[in-house]
């Protein structure tokens, strides 16, 4: 599994990036631009990465962290569906519910929500536990 917890807040945060930089903010953002190739390029290639689930689930931001609508939105329950077609394998799933708990510690994701909403709502079984506290090795085939 990748820890890629810096890259999902780039992907997650619309007003992360700020319209004026200091030279040393450049040198700050440049230095993390190398540790984020850095930390991709040693991700597995046939599996699902932090920055791909935190890129598939974009979609499901304002719901989840309770700052948009009451209901996950279509394009949120497409993502969904997305993420679930590609947890194909126990390594693919274990390294999801890894995902998962950074994504629901680090944005503060309405835990209730991703475990009864989004399912009943966008009629869809996601295969991991979506619990902070979860033993991601323990997730079954």
């Amino acid at each position: 599994m990748c820890n890629s917890l810096s890259i999902i807040q780039l992907v997650f945060s619309s007003s992360g990036i700020h319209k004026k930089m200091t030279s040393c903010s450049m040198s700050l953002l440049a230095f993390g631009v190398v540790i984020m190739v850095l930390m991709i390029s040693s991700c597995p290639a046939n599996g699902l990465t932090c920055d791909d689930t935190a890129r598939i689930l974009t979609p499901c931001q304002d719901f989840l962290v309770g700052s948009g609508p009451p209901t996950p939105s279509a394009g949120c329950c497409g993502a969904m569906r997305n993420l679930v077609s590609r947890a194909t394998s126990t390594q693919v799933r274990r390294d999801l519910c890894g995902c998962m708990k950074q994504i629901i510690l680090g944005f503060h994701v309405d835990v209730g929500k991703l475990q009864f909403i989004v399912p009943q709502y966008c009629k869809v079984k996601i295969p991991v536990p979506l619990d902070p506290n979860a033993d991601c090795s323990k997730v079954p085939f």
